[in-house]
């Protein structure tokens, strides 16, 4: 992140190299004399200070509670934590899990900590006060770059009267659910202030309203507080959205808002009927009364009120389908499906392990993934012999035919300029007997080449290269996995196919990031296999990658007799020992207490000497 660096280095960024807002918070933080590397100021309240602030949102804190418990369920997988903030940015209360509870993150989002912008740099609950709106920061764009390990979404809670009481935050390692979680956030601060809304205003009449009827029992409702007198005493933010252009501030009685008048609206909502609403700009709106219980100072028998607004969330997972969000690969999804669904031929050029097939397979299930989808490898068709094999292999046996050439389907040629001899002129053949049928379904031909196709020139004869010239007019090209902007989420796509228990962090993407790979999606594969097989459940951190996955530094023989830590190098006794220990931790499959007990010294004696 080149602005990362600037920022670092110089402490100057281009503006447009991150989001506006970042970028406005960086501004913010270097005029206020903060230094990126440095350390952001640990302020934390005393015991006392931070007492005192839970005695004054005593009962804010009791609404928030529940909200914060099902938040923390409903975020998915582990490593994280959700906490509730006062309107100062001091966090009054946390839930974290035991993973994130074990991280160096855990010790500084504390109980007590104030994480105002001017204090704590950029972060996501400074941010959120500040603007007023929900924040995500994610990695490097955190000010301080010690905290570039987590992730966070901040939502501020507004009262009836528009102030800020408070933020919800939610904290994770894990920056791929965080698009998820910001909308779980926001739909919990909702829900709470709807709650304190109904709290704050019981001795008064709430008129709940909304478009549409069968969204008056959801969160989304309007809710405006008026006394026996028809004067607004609160409104909460949803009525404000739906009253847009209605100046709010000016407003201080029903007539102001609604046609008709406050008596005449009351009489039927007071039994229960639902009516409508009309605004003075011709918008009309279903409300009703929410019935609460008045506060009053007479003991007697409790009893719960359910809120009209409904406390559990479900949002779709994430889909069971291939990334392509890069720009360049989206773009050539885009125009192969365009080529296949006019029936044009078209070929994939790609490195090895880009994602050829896959596209292609995508483009099948796009266009008419109810008919056969044929994949050919030319490089084995060529030693199937004789080329009526190659017929049957494409077209069925004909004693046992699954479908007919006339059904209609994908044929996929996967690297057609290896494919000679006899089992090309056979597949020029098959290629004009489907490009030439006229009546049914059409098939659609997708043929797939390395880079270095270009360069080839297979010795073919004239029809056979007339016929497949026609398949290669169209070119679509992929790039390769480390070009790819997307590369963050195709690891973590990849790696919940493999193990839904493991979850990689921001520092294991960038580690992953930079490994050379020739088989590109491929190796990355058996990559996060190998991370899965060797990592505790949980999240998967940079240091792991870098002991399971980086060549070991030592190359020269089997065993590792090679370099040495820097601690022990020049030291006769000390090289020939700590060779021996990154040998046996080697043979260990890089598991630092087995390799502790078969040598007999401790694990930080192991740490010492692999660390470097």
């Amino acid at each position: 992140m080149r602005a990362r660096a600037s920022l670092e280095d110089k402490g100057v960024f281009s503006h447009g190299a991150v989001p506006d807002v970042i970028a406005d918070s960086w501004h913010r933080c270097l005029q206020s004399g903060l230094d990126p590397k440095g350390e952001p100021i640990d302020a934390v309240l005393s015991y006392q200070e931070l007492r005192e602030a839970k005695e004054k949102n005593e009962r804010l804190i009791s609404i928030v509670r529940p909200e914060l418990e099902l938040l923390s369920k409903q975020i998915a997988g582990t490593n994280f934590m959700t906490a509730f903030a006062d309107r100062e940015g001091v966090v009054l209360d946390a839930i974290m899990d035991s993973e994130f509870r074990s991280s160096d993150c855990s010790r500084a989002i504390r109980t007590g900590s104030i994480w105002r912008e001017d204090m704590r740099g950029t972060n996501a609950l400074g941010l959120a006060l500040h603007t007023g709106h929900t924040a995500m920061v994610t990695g490097g764009e955190h000010f301080f770059s010690r905290h570039g390990k987590v992730s966070c979404v901040s939502t501020p809670i507004f009262d009836s009267k528009g102030e800020i009481v408070g933020l919800l935050d939610a904290s994770s390692e894990v920056a791929a659910r965080q698009f998820h979680t910001q909308a779980l956030v926001a739909l919990a601060a909702s829900n709470i202030e709807n709650r304190l809304f109904v709290d704050e205003h019981r001795d008064d009449n709430i008129i709940q309203f909304h478009p549409r009827e069968e969204y008056l029992t959801t969160q989304s409702v309007g809710m405006i507080s008026m006394d026996g007198d028809g004067v607004i005493t609160g409104v909460n933010r949803h009525a404000g959205e739906l009253l847009k252009g209605m100046d709010l501030n000016v407003a201080n009685k029903f007539a102001d808002l609604f046609q008709g008048g406050f008596r005449a609206a009351m009489k039927p909502m007071e039994t229960g009927e639902v009516i409508r609403l009309i605004d003075w700009l011709n918008a009309a709106f279903f409300a009703r009364i929410r019935i609460t219980r008045k506060h009053n100072g007479t003991a007697g028998s409790k009893r719960s009120v359910a809120l009209s607004v409904p406390a559990v969330f479900n949002l779709p997972s994430a889909p069971d389908a291939p990334i392509y969000r890069d720009v360049q690969v989206h773009n050539s999804l885009r125009l192969a499906i365009r080529s296949a669904r006019v029936g044009a031929p078209f070929t994939i050029i790609g490195a090895p392990g880009s994602g050829r097939t896959t596209l292609s397979r995508t483009v099948h299930d796009e266009v008419h993934k109810d008919r056969p989808l044929i994949v050919v490898d030319c490089r084995t068709a060529n030693a199937l012999g004789e080329a009526e094999r190659l017929m049957a292999d494409i077209l069925g046996d004909p004693e046992c035919q699954e479908f007919s050439q006339r059904s209609g389907g994908t044929l996929v040629l996967e690297n057609l300029s290896l494919i000679t001899g006899g089992a090309a002129e056979k597949l020029a053949q098959v290629v004009n007997r489907l490009s030439q049928l006229k009546q049914g379904p059409k098939w659609v031909i997708i043929t797939t080449d390395g880079l270095d196709a270009r360069d080839a020139s297979p010795n073919w004869p004239r029809h056979v290269q007339m016929a497949f010239s026609s398949l290669t007019a169209m070119k679509i090209h992929l790039p390769a996995l480390s070009e790819r902007s997307d590369f963050a989420q195709i690891a973590a796509f990849i790696l919940h196919d493999i193990s839904t228990g493991h979850q990689l962090s921001n520092t294991a993407i960038d580690a992953l990031r930079v490994l050379e790979r020739r088989q590109n999606l491929n190796e990355l594969a058996n990559q996060l296999q190998v991370l899965a097989v060797q990592c505790p459940l949980g999240v998967i951190r940079k240091e792991h990658v870098e002991r399971h996955l980086e060549p070991p530094r030592d190359a020269q023989l089997p065993g590792g007799d090679g370099q040495t830590c820097p601690r022990c190098t020049g030291h006769a006794v000390r090289e020939a020992k700590c060779v021996e220990i990154n040998r046996v931790f080697r043979q260990c499959n890089a598991n630092v207490a087995l390799a502790a007990r078969k040598l007999g010294v401790s694990r930080n004696t192991v740490y010492t000497h692999i660390r470097d």
